[in-house]
C-alpha cells in the first residue's frame, strides 16, 4: 500500500450472543477461541477503517474496548496486534419492542416483533473501528427513519388481502432500518470520507408476503437514495436534519447488505440499486481463491449459481444448513472519486494453514469473510480558476398576468431563483409574507432546449409551503422569504429579510425540499434591527440575495442596501455601502463580510420628489474564488425599473467583518465612510434598458442548463409585488465564459472585455 492507501474492511463477524451481556463476558478475558480467530483474521488483513456486523451493543461500549484491549491489541498466533484509536458505536433496532404484533401472528412480543429481530436490545449491532480521526460532530444516523417516509417505497402486501400488511398504527412507527443505518466522516489525512454503515435484514425468515425480502430491498435503495443528488432530499437523520451527501463527497458503503447481485432469494434485484448507480467505483470486484475452492468442494446449490464464487463473502452452502449455496452479501464499495488500488476477500483455500481462522461448518469464527478495499485518499483538488464573462446574448422572455392561479395559490413574489440539474427543475421563491397564501416556493419547468424562451416554455408544476422548526406554516407577516439556494445534497437555503419595523430578524435557514426548516445560520449581532432604530437592517432593505459556489464550499447573501450603522440608502445624489455576508458551511459559520457599492438611483421620478430606490438584489457565484454575478435594480415613480447585471470580484476586497460600523462618526450619518483597503470589484455586463423590452421588478438569477451551442444559460424573474399594474416576467439569456489563472490574467481579462467587440449581442 502507497501512503495514499487506506484500507476499508467490512467484517460480519457473528460476534453476536444470546443473552443481553454474554458478549462482555466472553470478552473479558483472552481465551475465547471465536474472538481470538475473529481477531487474528482482522489483524491479518490490517486494515485502517472496519466495520463489524453482528456486534452486540451495550450502551457503555464494554464489548468493544475489551475486543480491542484482550484479542486486537494481543498478537494472535504470532500476527501483528492491531490498535484503533478512535471506535464509533450507537444504538440497533434489533430486539427493541415495537408494541404490535408486526408478524401478525396473533401475538405481540418476540424478536419479530420488535423494530428488528432481536431477543434483546442491540443484538446483532455494529461498531467501526479506526486508525484514522471520526469527526463525531457530523456523524448523522437514521436509526429512527419511518419506512413510510420514503417515496414509492416498497412496502408489503398481505397476499390474502391484497391490503397492507401493516396497519397504520404500525407504519406509522416502524423503522426502515432493521439495525440502523451510519454516515461516519473519517478525517484521513485532512481529507474527509463518509463511512455509509449498515446491516439489512436478511430477505427471508418471512411468508408470501415477502416482508423482509422488501424491506432488505429499500435499506438497500436507502443508500443509492442517499448519494445520489436529486434523491435523497427526503432522508432525515435522528436530528431532524435533512437531505443526502453532497455531490462532490467521497464515501465507502460498507456492511453485510444480505443480498447477492445474481444468487440467494434477494427481492427486485435488491443489491443492483447500488452495484449499477454510477456514483459508486465497481471496477475492482473483491476476491479469493477460496471462494472457488469451497463452492467445487461443497457442490450443492453452488453449482447452479450464476455469480462468480471468487466473489463469494458468505458460505452459506452446507448441506445440514439448507442454505442458498455461497453468496456474495459482504460489501466495501467506495464513491467513483477514490481509485481502488487492491480489493481481496479473506477466504484461504482449504489447504492454506489460515484456512483454519475460516473452516466449514461450525465455523471457528464466522460464516462470513472480512472484505477489503484498499483506495487512494488523495487530496482535494477545487478548481481554482477564475471566470469571466466574455459575452452575453438576450434568448426571450415569458411573462405572466398578475393574478393568475396555480394550486389555490397566487403566483407572484418570485424573489429567488435555484435549478435543480439533477431534476431539470427550477424552485422559485414567492415573497409572500403568508398574506395572500402561506409562504411558498414553486416548482417551475424552463424549457431551452431550442436555445430560446417563448411562450409555452415556462410552467408551474408544483408547490410547496414552508414550515418553520417548529413544523407549522409561518404565521402572517412571520417571515420575508427573499434569496434561495439549493445544495447537492437535495437541501434549499432560503434567506428572509425579516422586519426591521417589528423587530423581525433577517435569517438564512436550512429547509427540505419538502419546505420544513431544520437548520439555522447565525446572523451577526450588526445586521440585527434595534428598537432605537440606530442599528441593523433597514426595513424591506435586507438579505434579498442568496447563492452558494459551485463547490458549495461557500454561501453569499448581502443586504440590499447599507446597514443603518454603515451609512445612507441610495439616493439620486450617494451610493450605498452594503455588506456582502460569507458563510463557510463547512462550519455553518460566518466567515468573512465585503464592502460592495452600490449605484446611485439612476433616474429621476416623475414627478421630482417622489419614491425611488435602487439596491443590491441578488448574487449568483461564477466560481469557488469569489467571482459573482450581481443584479442590481432601480425603480422611480413615473419611469419604471431600471436593472444593471454585473460582474463582482471578491478576491481581493478586504474583510470588514470586525468593523461595526463603517460611518467615521458613528454619531453622525454625514461624517463620510471609513477608508476600506479594497471594495468588492464590480464590472457592468448588461443595462436592461439596452433590451429594448418592458422590465419589471427583476429580484432573481439563476443558471440553468448549458445550452444546445454550449453556452451557459441565465434566467432573470421578476417580483410583480403582486400588483395589477405589474407581470412575473421571466427572461434568458445566454453567457459566454472563459477561465482566468492568476491575478495578472485578471486584470488583462478585465480591460479586454471593457472592449466594444464583447458587448452583448442583442436582437
Amino acid at each position: 500500500m502507497s501512503n495514499l492507501d487506506v484500507r476499508f474492511s467490512s467484517f460480519n463477524a457473528s460476534l453476536n450472543r444470546s443473552n443481553q451481556g454474554d458478549l462482555i463476558q466472553d470478552l473479558s478475558t483472552y481465551d475465547n477461541n471465536q474472538a481470538k480467530a475473529v481477531a487474528e483474521i482482522i489483524q491479518r488483513a490490517n486494515p485502517d477503517v472496519l466495520l463489524i456486523n453482528e456486534f452486540d451493543f451495550d450502551e457503555n461500549g464494554e464489548a468493544a474496548k475489551l475486543f480491542q484491549d484482550n484479542y486486537l491489541s494481543v498478537s494472535q498466533n504470532g500476527a501483528t496486534a492491531i490498535d484503533f484509536p478512535y471506535v464509533y458505536l450507537a444504538p440497533s433496532n434489533t430486539g427493541i419492542p415495537s408494541g404490535f404484533d408486526l408478524d401478525n401472528n396473533g401475538e405481540v412480543g418476540g424478536p419479530n416483533d420488535a423494530f428488528g429481530f432481536g431477543f434483546f436490545p442491540g443484538q446483532f449491532g455494529m461498531v467501526l473501528f479506526s486508525k484514522h480521526p471520526i469527526d463525531t460532530e457530523n456523524i448523522r444516523t437514521f436509526q429512527n427513519f419511518l419506512w413510510k417516509d420514503m417515496p414509492d417505497a416498497l412496502l408489503p402486501l398481505d397476499p390474502v388481502t391484497g391490503e397492507s400488511w401493516y396497519s397504520e398504527e404500525e407504519l406509522a412507527v416502524f423503522r426502515l432500518s432493521s439495525k440502523s443505518h451510519w454516515d461516519i466522516p473519517i478525517n484521513i489525512n485532512g481529507e474527509t470520507v463518509h463511512v455509509l454503515a449498515s446491516h439489512p435484514t436478511p430477505p427471508v425468515f418471512d411468508g408470501a408476503e415477502d416482508r423482509n425480502g422488501t424491506r432488505n430491498h429499500d435499506e438497500i435503495r436507502f443508500w443509492s437514495d442517499y448519494i445520489t443528488p436529486g434523491a435523497g432530499d427526503y432522508i432525515y437523520d435522528d436530528q431532524g436534519n435533512f437531505g443526502g451527501l453532497l455531490a462532490s463527497d467521497r464515501f465507502v458503503i460498507m456492511g453485510d447488505q444480505n443480498a447477492d447481485p445474481f444468487d440467494g432469494d434477494s427481492t427486485d434485484n435488491a443489491i443492483l440499486q447500488i452495484l449499477d448507480n454510477p456514483l459508486v467505483n465497481t471496477s475492482v470486484t473483491p476476491s479469493s481463491e477460496g471462494g472457488v475452492d469451497a463452492s467445487n468442494r461443497q457442490g450443492l446449490n453452488n453449482l447452479t449459481h450464476g455469480g462468480n464464487p471468487a466473489f463469494d463473502t458468505a458460505d452459506f452452502g452446507e448441506e445440514n444448513f439448507g442454505g442458498p449455496g455461497n453468496l456474495r452479501v459482504d460489501y466495501v464499495l467506495p464513491s467513483q472519486n477514490l481509485t481502488i488500488t487492491d480489493a481481496t476477500v479473506f477466504w484461504p483455500k482449504s489447504d492454506d494453514p489460515a484456512f483454519e481462522l475460516v473452516g466449514d461448518f461450525p465455523f471457528p469464527s464466522s460464516d462470513h469473510r472480512l472484505v477489503y478495499v484498499d483506495v487512494e485518499v488523495e487530496p482535494t483538488v477545487v478548481d481554482s480558476n477564475s471566470k469571466v464573462v466574455t459575452g452575453i446574448n438576450f434568448l426571450g422572455e415569458v411573462s405572466f398576468n398578475t393574478g393568475f392561479q396555480f394550486e389555490n395559490t397566487e403566483v407572484g413574489g418570485i424573489s429567488g431563483l435555484a435549478y435543480d440539474p439533477a431534476n431539470g427543475v427550477y424552485y422559485g421563491l414567492s415573497d409572500d409574507r403568508s398574506q395572500n397564501a402561506p409562504a411558498r416556493f414553486y416548482t417551475i419547468d424552463i424549457d431551452l432546449s431550442d436555445g430560446s424562451l417563448d411562450n409555452g416554455d415556462v410552467g408551474f408544476t408544483g408547490v410547496t409551503t414552508l414550515r418553520n422548526a417548529s413544523g407549522e406554516p409561518f404565521p402572517e407577516r412571520g417571515v420575508d422569504p427573499e434569496g434561495i439556494a439549493l445544495t447537492s445534497a437535495g437541501t434549499l437555503f432560503i434567506s428572509s429579510e425579516g422586519d426591521a419595523n417589528n423587530l423581525l430578524n433577517p435569517f438564512v435557514n436550512e429547509f427540505s425540499l419538502a419546505g420544513q426548516e431544520f437548520n439555522q445560520l447565525t446572523v451577526p449581532d450588526k445586521f440585527l434591527p434595534t428598537s432605537d432604530g440606530t442599528r441593523g437592517i433597514r426595513n424591506n432593505r435586507a438579505f434579498e440575495s442568496l447563492t452558494i459556489s459551485p463547490d458549495e464550499r461557500f454561501l453569499y447573501t448581502a443586504v440590499e442596501n447599507a446597514l443603518i450603522q454603515d451609512g445612507p440608502a441610495s439616493t439620486l445624489e450617494d451610493e450605498s455601502p452594503v455588506r456582502i455576508l460569507q458563510y463557510d458551511l463547512q462550519t455553518g459559520e460566518p466567515a468573512k463580510e465585503f464592502l460592495y457599492i452600490t449605484d446611485t438611483i439612476p433616474n429621476q421620478p416623475d414627478p421630482p420628489g417622489s419614491f425611488a430606490d435602487n439596491g443590491l438584489v441578488e448574487l449568483l457565484a461564477l466560481d469557488n474564488t469569489g467571482t459573482l454575478l450581481a443584479l442590481e435594480r432601480s425603480f422611480a415613480v413615473g419611469v419604471g425599473n431600471n436593472l444593471r447585471l454585473y460582474e463582482v470580484r471578491l478576491q481581493d476586497a478586504t474583510d470588514i467583518s470586525d468593523v461595526d460600523n463603517l460611518l467615521s462618526n458613528p454619531t453622525d450619518p454625514d461624517s463620510g465612510l471609513l477608508e476600506v483597503e479594497q471594495v468588492a470589484e464590480k464590472r457592468l455586463l448588461l443595462d436592461f434598458d439596452d433590451l429594448g423590452i418592458r422590465l419589471d421588478n427583476s429580484e432573481a438569477i439563476a443558471f440553468g442548463p448549458t445550452l444546445p451551442d454550449g453556452r451557459q444559460s441565465l434566467i432573470v424573474a421578476s417580483d410583480n409585488n403582486f400588483n395589477d399594474s405589474q407581470i412575473t416576467q421571466f427572461l434568458a439569456f445566454g453567457l459566454d465564459l472563459d477561465h482566468i489563472q492568476s491575478p495578472t490574467a485578471i486584470v488583462e481579462a478585465t480591460s479586454e472585455i471593457n472592449g466594444s467587440d464583447v458587448l452583448p449581442t442583442l436582437p
